[in-house]
């Protein structure tokens, strides 16, 4: 598991808060510590109280089996009270893409649009998978511009 420091702000700007990336997701440290805070005690805690709660009610080989379903009980109760607690902070915006955009996108990766073209039309794969998403012409169009 690979985890990075990111440090963001806001779209307020009034602070510049840092983010950890875990398993690909950026998260707010305090708000995962919580998190598995609260996960651990609904789902220990769970555990615990059947055992106590189930000896009266069940039979003795049951009882462990019983107090385990109580402790995930507590695990998706926790689950479902982080999600209400601690909702994405970050905003997604989606634009329609031109060629030009594409092609800032590609000086900003210092990409050469013909040279990827062309090894996207030798590959049958690849141009295969760009034609059925659509954007196969975006990047012929940027490819043939390049060269103007």
């Amino acid at each position: 598991m690979e985890t990075k420091v990111a440090s963001t702000e806001k779209q307020t700007g009034k602070s510049n808060e840092t983010y950890l990336e875990v398993l690909g997701d950026t998260v707010v440290p305090s708000s995962i510590l919580l998190s598995v805070v609260i996960s651990m005690t609904f789902s220990i805690g769970g555990y615990f109280v059947g055992k106590s709660i189930f000896p009266s009610i069940a039979e003795p080989k049951m009882v462990a089996s019983y107090s385990l379903l109580l402790g995930i009980a507590g695990s998706v109760l926790a689950l479902i009270l982080c999600a209400k607690l601690f909702k994405p902070s970050r905003i997604l915006k989606e634009e329609e893409s031109s060629v030009e955009s594409f092609q800032e996108i590609l000086r900003d990766m210092q990409v050469d649009a013909k040279e990827e073209y062309q090894l996207i039309v030798n590959d049958p794969v690849t141009r295969k998978e760009m034609e059925e998403l659509g954007i196969l012409d975006t990047f012929k169009k940027s490819g043939v511009q390049s060269d103007k």
